[in-house]
């Protein structure tokens, strides 16, 4: 039974409802039943005082199934009618010749016409096997019934093993374990036995090694025909209890047929800090399948580690903050458990409304069900959801399918999977989280919006200060085929994020970029762009009031040098407007200081303005000023109708003293 103490808040609750309940078998009130059996011959009146000694009669059950032979030391006749019997014994023999039980007392009446007996004193009971004793003080019956009440300190001892044998065929009686495991003891104020049904009533008490049981009432209900025992039911104040689970409910039945122990009216357990309730607690023996239905509600601690990964989709850097010392709620229409056993998994299977809760934390869907596994005595190995919904604070992460691998720490979630992240949305085909390394993977069909990022959309050329302080960027819309983000392990690193194949950013401002590759390191705690490597067949355009258009190979941006560097094979093209007229630079590698606005092409540079063409070893162009200066070996080519112009227009009138 080992495998009950594992992984689920219902599994060791469920101990000794799976054998103590069980245990209060047929034979306990199959044996009390034949106490009572009749004579068939009447003796007759005789005058008070007369002593009958070594008095036998037998009496026929009123199905005419079973016979009864009572006998005394001695008989003495009373006023009333009644026989004293000393030393009363009766034995119980069934129609195949078998003895089934024997009764003793120290004393008892005998009434021959009514086949009533009735005594104050002490009784015992025992099978003819040996595997059922009981025992009481003061009690009454009716052999013909037959019934039997017993009044007052009902004890019974009995074997588990002796439950689904017809009463009279004898076990072989064993003393391994008689005093141990296989031993129950039961306790009661009285005991009643009516045709078809036998009671144990107030302050039942039923113990064995797994543990106690506890009821108002134990009702048996019996077979007629062969006294075999149909079920068994508690009722009233029903606890089970054992030293790692207690359960409570205000009925408790168990049928024999089915081998389902059914707990109604209100069930709720505990197993040390674990606990939950529901309409109806359902467990059976036989395959120890564990089913809750009805408002389901469960409480585990804190440190509920595995469960807490369920919803853990959110990579966050110190893990306190993911599992907040508050115990984890689940709520579910129905729960079913198996737990795993030596050469077979269980599962924990939850379904309909399915929500867990720690804090800030939810999860929600229509099915969850965990795998236990059978090498790990019983630890949680995957997991399952169907349409799930997770939240952590404001982050959210929905999908149709979500599948939980404990073994590698990781979740996929697959079937339009959408979330939404620090205000970061998107779809795609396919999400990996891999909380414990901090990762965040969509694969497939990627489709995001960024928010936009402190100093301005155009984190590749800053959009105009002026116009950043007067209006709001648009998001950043990313198409790609694969999107990583990693969150940072310690708080003075950065997070990253890479966008991988066919690459496409832009907004509604104007930016765009295209590449096959792009990745971001960002300030952790800021949530600001340090730097950007794009490499691939680059082709993009800026925002702003000096916007640009650009081709090259790889571009490289760097937020603490405050500059872009691309470069290009052959060479790099940006394009750009002044007063209305093209701007072109070409070279291998172009620096564009951002703060200045400044822009260096090296590398065979070209520079061609509406005034000319500008060459050398290095062509700087300040396009705010309107400046431009070459160093080395430089060369500049004048645009001479331009130059004929400004010749040609009327000078200005100098400004009067």
């Amino acid at each position: 039974m080992a495998h009950r103490k594992n992984f689920a808040s219902l599994s060791a609750d469920f101990t000794i409802a799976e054998a103590v309940l069980p245990s209060i078998h047929r034979k306990i009130v199959c044996g009390l039943a034949f106490l009572v059996a009749g004579a068939p011959t009447a003796l007759g009146q005789a005058p008070a005082g007369t002593t009958i000694e070594n008095f036998r009669v037998s009496e026929k059950s009123a199905d005419g199934k079973r016979t009864t032979l009572l006998t005394g030391a001695q008989a003495v006749f009373r006023e009333d009618g009644q026989l004293a019997l000393q030393n009363p014994r009766l034995v119980s023999v069934t129609a195949e010749g078998k003895t089934s039980l024997v009764f003793n007392a120290t004393e008892c009446l005998y009434d021959q016409d009514t086949k009533l007996i009735s005594s104050p004193g002490k009784l015992s009971l025992s099978t003819a096997d040996g595997q059922m004793q009981l025992s009481g003080t003061g009690f009454s019956g009716n052999l013909a019934g037959p019934t039997l009440k017993v009044s007052a300190e009902v004890k019974a001892r009995l074997n588990k093993e002796i439950g689904g044998v017809p009463l009279g065929e004898a076990i072989p009686q064993t003393t391994e374990g008689s005093d141990g495991e296989d031993v129950i003891q039961i306790s009661a104020t009285e005991f009643d036995l009516q045709p078809g049904q036998a009671e144990f009533r107030d302050s039942v008490t039923v113990t064995d090694a797994d543990g106690t049981l506890k009821s108002d009432v134990i009702k048996v209900s019996l077979r007629e025909e062969d006294w075999e025992v149909q079920s068994i039911g508690a009722f009233g104040g029903v606890v089970v209890q054992n030293e790692q689970s207690k359960t409570i409910s205000d009925r408790a039945n168990y049928d024999l047929a089915s081998g389902m122990i059914l707990f109604r009216g209100n069930p709720r357990w505990e197993m040390d800090d674990r606990s939950g309730r529901a309409d109806l607690l359902m467990i059976d023996r036989e395959s120890t399948v564990v089913s809750a239905q009805g408002n389901v509600a469960m409480k585990l601690p804190a440190e509920s580690g595995a469960e807490s990964g369920l919803f853990q989709f959110s990579p966050t850097r110190q893990k306190e903050e993911s599992f907040p010392s508050v115990p984890l709620e689940i709520q579910a229409s129905h729960f079913i458990f198996l737990p795993a056993g030596e050469n077979c998994t269980g599962y924990a299977r939850y379904i309909g409304s399915v929500r867990m809760s720690r804090g800030a934390s939810r999860m929600e869907c229509q099915l969850l069900n965990i795998n236990l596994s059978s090498v790990d005595r019983g630890e949680v190995e995957s997991a399952t959801a169907i349409g799930v919904k997770l939240s952590q604070g404001e982050d959210h992460l929905s999908s149709q399918l979500a599948v939980y691998d404990y073994a590698n720490s990781r979740i996929r979630l697959e079937m339009n999977p959408v979330w939404n992240l620090s205000g970061q949305t998107g779809s795609a085909n396919r999400v990996e989280l891999l909380p414990e390394d901090g990762k965040f993977r969509a694969l497939g069909d990627v489709k995001m919006k960024l928010p936009k990022q402190s100093g301005g959309i155009g984190f590749l050329f800053p959009e105009n200060a002026r116009k950043q302080e007067t209006e709001t960027t648009s998001p950043l819309m990313v198409d790609c085929d694969l999107f990583e983000y990693r969150r940072a392990v310690a708080a003075n690193q950065p997070d990253e994020a890479a966008f991988l194949g066919d690459v496409h950013l832009a907004n509604d401002n104007g930016f765009s970029v295209k590449a096959q590759s792009v990745s971001l390191m960002i300030d952790s705690e800021k949530n600001e762009l340090e730097s950007i490597l794009a490499v691939g067949e680059l082709n993009g355009s800026t925002a702003g009031e000096n916007s640009m258009r650009f081709v090259g190979n790889r571009l490289v941006y760097d937020r603490t040098a405050d500059t872009v560097r691309l470069t290009g094979e052959p060479s790099v093209e940006i394009y750009t407007q002044q007063e209305g007229s093209e701007v072109v630079a070409f070279g291998q590698a172009a620096q564009y200081a951002i703060t200045t606005g400044q822009l260096k092409l090296t590398g065979n540079p070209v520079l061609k303005t509406p005034e000319g063409e500008l060459r050398g070893n290095e062509v700087l162009y300040d396009q705010q000023a309107k400046r431009l200066r070459a160093s080395g070996r430089w060369k500049m080519t004048l645009n001479a109708k331009l130059i004929r112009q400004m010749q040609e227009s009327p000078k200005k009138p100098e400004p009067t003293q």
